[in-house]
């Protein structure tokens, strides 16, 4: 008798042992996970990022946000400050799995309440890396599948963003030669009308178009429209003095996005309020 009741009191001690190191463990699976979650809040807090890339479901729009400085703060708001406009948002990091110590499971949430640019950062993105200068996310949409990247750095923006921006672009658009890869006017397909033909963009302001067979000579410049200092304030200016199909490039275009090899253009007419598209692409 005495036998079993020794059994049973060793049962109950390693039972009592085992519960205890299972809490124990749970409990630092916590801690860890915590941890790297304040670790990584504690790094945004104390310093001033920049977008350093925004990729919108293969669509490189790292261009709107090239002017602005973000601020981290402590209370969960975000703010975005350029030389002339300041948006307020606001940031978070969660954990959607608390029984993991790494960052897989942590999510970095982005809401600006806001209907131009920014609400393309809005978002519960997922973090891929981190260190002390830089933060890249992830984000894959359930509906249509497209993957985003957004990639925060610490820095502050140029002083004179809007004159560095339209000097990067220049530099781009001024190297090699370009084609149209896609024109569409007012729904209406038209890219046919330029296949064959090489543009170069010379520093001159003169753009030239030649096909083998045909040569013209055109202007194109690049202009802040209002002063502002982010893309969307920027004018593609193309100019053709012809009465054939390259008189319907003439305009004071939009971006949308650009890049070394890329320029997506836009042009919302104020008459009939048909939109055309322009995309160049390095050859």
């Amino acid at each position: 008798m005495k036998t079993l009741k020794n059994k049973l009191i060793v049962l109950v001690i390693f039972g009592i042992s085992l519960f205890i190191h299972s809490c124990s463990s749970s409990d630092d699976d916590n801690s860890g996970n915590t941890t790297t979650q304040e670790v990584i809040q504690a790094n945004l807090t104390a310093n001033t990022w920049m977008i350093s890339s925004f990729i919108d479901s293969g669509n490189d729009e790292t261009g709107h946000f090239v002017c602005f400085g973000f601020q981290f703060n402590t209370d969960g708001t975000l703010i975005a400050t350029s030389q002339n406009n300041t948006y307020s948002g606001t940031w978070s990091i969660t954990d959607s799995n608390s029984n993991d110590d790494s960052s897989d499971d942590l999510d970095f949430n982005i809401n600006f309440n806001l209907t131009n640019e920014f609400e393309d950062l809005n978002d519960d993105w997922d973090i891929v890396t981190y260190n002390s200068t830089s933060i890249a996310l992830i984000d894959i949409s359930g509906g249509n599948g497209g993957t985003d990247y957004l990639t925060f750095q610490t820095g502050t923006p140029d002083t004179n963003c809007s004159s560095t921006l339209i000097t990067t672009i220049q530099d781009h658009v001024a190297s090699g030669t370009w084609r149209i890869s896609s024109f569409i006017d007012s729904g209406t397909d038209e890219t046919n009308h330029f296949t064959g033909y090489s543009f170069t963009f010379n520093s001159s302001g003169v753009l030239h178009a030649e096909n083998g067979i045909n040569n013209y000579n055109g202007t194109w410049s690049i202009t802040n429209s209002n002063s502002n200092d982010d893309l969307d304030d920027l004018d593609f200016n193309i100019n053709f003095n012809l009465t054939n199909d390259f008189q319907d490039l003439n305009d004071d275009w939009d971006f949308i996005s650009q890049s070394a090899t890329k320029i997506e253009l836009i042009d919302i007419s104020g008459g009939n309020g048909g939109t055309d598209y322009l995309t160049f692409e390095k050859n």
